[in-house]
């Protein structure tokens, strides 16, 4: 063996970098990963713990100690393999770290050369300084790349071995059924294997799904998922955890990339989030755009669209509604899809690309929608009624001056008892309990089963219910309030309430709406109102449009 050649490096020992154990060992294990790539790494890879010592290698590579020497200095240089390169500054950080901080011993060795990294003391302007310094000296050739490491604990040990699940290869534990593999990248399903808690997670996630970027364990994911990224980058040289929106990008380039029935397979892990859609302009942490991305995979082919849609044929989309027409009919579909027995699943637009009908056309196609039309002459005079009494009853409580436009919902199977059309208020006033009027209330919609002489206090109910619209929406808390100031001033005046149900009941005796009819074979005539289906149950149903 030669004498030793103390060579220093151009770092001094109190560089500004920490490293921890975790981050040391994952540099040192990479330098090896990417000599031989993942394909090979399974197999290639050997290591040996004893006594505070752990061995690395591989056979058959070797290279220039020299590539040690220079700060950005790499192997990988000049080749066209997409891992990164290996034996270049992480090697050199990682030892810095190891020597420095841990207090490790640090050997390498390859072909026909061996160094032990150490310091040495040069001089800087006049000072005397500490660098770090390779030990270099000749030895036999061993054909083998080789890294030694002492005066490790058994727990850095432990240590070592999760590190080992850090770098993507097909045979890491962490991985299941493989979904799809590609130049690009790889997808599959998450394995049963624990997600050790040395592992890097990213913390919006939990431990779930894994995410690797540049062949590296980098973050998780809240799905069954494994997804791999080769060609990212992550510039932070720390190289922490990845952020949630991160993963999110990670996921769309994948998505674009992978073939129509990967996707298929990726879209089903992802079902919770098939209805997810931005909250807000800039929403970073949306899954919308991934499962658009899928969708956009899944399409190119249609075989496999046709088997998607086969698999999951009750997918109704949601489509953005921007103006007060649009949510009402909104609200009115999701009122009928309620009382459907069929399950539906509500998803975001991207799936009409599949051929799923949005939720209004279905709702239109089953007869769910209001069928408005004008009131009848015996209608309107309920109208009428109905209009008198919350003038009599409510002046200065609804302050609006023009009395609403009177419609009849003719459809008995859909589920709204009354409706109204509402018209925003620019500069709203107070009424005489303090409640803030929002909208104009153009137009107050009634069933038409409630046109029938016992059905007056279901319609003072309903007109009442409605015109509190006024003052916002069902779930808004101004409506709750108005509301109850409307219903305790009803049953404050039950003397009105009655001498306008005089005038409602007049109404039908004075009109020809009631006939007789006798049926064939019956001695005993019976009452059939005109125009008019059983009586669904009462409910007062609301919606504004």
């Amino acid at each position: 063996m030669t004498e030793a050649k103390m060579i220093p490096l151009n770092i001094v020992m109190t560089y500004p970098v920490r490293w921890g154990r975790y981050e040391v060992l994952r540099d040192f294990v990479q330098n090896f990963y990417d000599s031989v790539g993942p394909r090979k790494w399974n197999a290639a890879l050997q290591y040996e713990y004893h006594y505070g010592t752990l061995s690395i290698w591989v056979d058959g590579v070797s290279f220039s100690y020299e590539w040690l020497l220079h700060l950005g200095a790499s192997t990988k240089t000049k080749s066209a393999d997409s891992h990164a390169g290996y034996f270049g500054e992480g090697f050199k950080i990682a030892s810095l770290c190891a020597y420095r901080d841990l207090r490790w011993s640090v050997k390498m060795a390859s072909a026909d050369w061996e160094l032990i990294v150490t310091d040495s003391r040069e001089t800087i302007d006049g000072q005397s300084v500490r660098m770090l310094a390779y030990d270099v000296r000749a030895v036999e050739d061993s054909h083998h790349s080789k890294l030694v490491l002492g005066n490790l604990r058994e727990a850095d040990y432990t240590l070592f071995k999760s590190v080992l699940l850090s770098f993507y290869y097909p045979e890491n534990p962490l991985l299941g059924e493989k979904i799809w593999e590609g130049r690009e990248g790889a997808v599959y399903t998450r394995s049963s294997a624990p997600y050790d808690k040395q592992l890097p997670c990213t913390r919006d996630f939990g431990r779930r799904g894994v995410v690797f970027c540049g062949y590296q364990l980098l973050g998780s994911n809240p799905f069954n998922l494994v997804v791999c990224l080769h060609n990212w980058r992550k510039s932070d040289r720390e190289r922490k955890a990845l952020y949630s929106f991160d993963v999110v990008d990670v996921f769309e380039e994948v998505a674009n990339h992978m073939s129509p029935d990967g996707a298929a397979k990726m879209l089903e892990k992802m079902r919770r989030n098939w209805g997810s859609v931005p909250s807000k302009k800039y929403d970073f942490d949306s899954w919308y755009p991934v499962i658009c991305n899928l969708i956009t995979t899944l399409d190119r082919s249609p075989a496999a669209r046709t088997r998607f849609v086969e698999r999951h044929p009750n997918l109704l989309c949601l489509r953005p509604v921007r103006t007060m027409h649009e949510r009402n009919r909104r609200s009115q579909a999701r009122s009928w899809l309620s009382s459907q027995g069929t399950s539906y699943r509500l998803v975001q637009q991207a799936f009409s690309r599949l051929g799923y009908p949005t939720l209004e056309y279905k709702c239109a196609q089953c007869g769910g929608f209001v069928v408005d039309d004008n009131p009848t002459d015996t209608e309107n005079r309920c109208f009428e009624v109905l209009e008198g009494l919350v003038c009599k009853l409510y002046a200065g409580f609804f302050t609006q001056e023009t009395i609403p436009a009177r419609k009849v919902i003719r459809n008995l199977r859909a589920t709204y008892h009354g409706m109204a059309t509402l018209n925003r208020v620019r500069k709203g006033k107070s009424n005489n309990r303090g409640l803030l009027v929002r909208y104009e209330v153009s137009e107050i919609y009634l069933k038409e089963n409630i046109f029938t002489t016992e059905g007056y206090f279901d319609a003072v109910a309903t007109y009442v219910h409605e015109s509190c619209h006024a003052f916002g929406g069902d779930s808004s808390g101004s409506f709750g309030s108005a509301l109850t100031h409307a219903m305790e001033m009803l049953l404050t005046k039950p003397e009105v309430v009655e001498e306008y149900k005089r005038q409602w009941c007049d109404t039908f005796a004075a009109s020809n709406f009631v006939e007789s009819a006798v049926l064939p074979d019956s001695p005993t005539p019976i009452h059939k109102t005109a125009g008019m289906a059983e009586e669904e149950p009462k409910s007062i149903g609301s919606g504004a449009r």
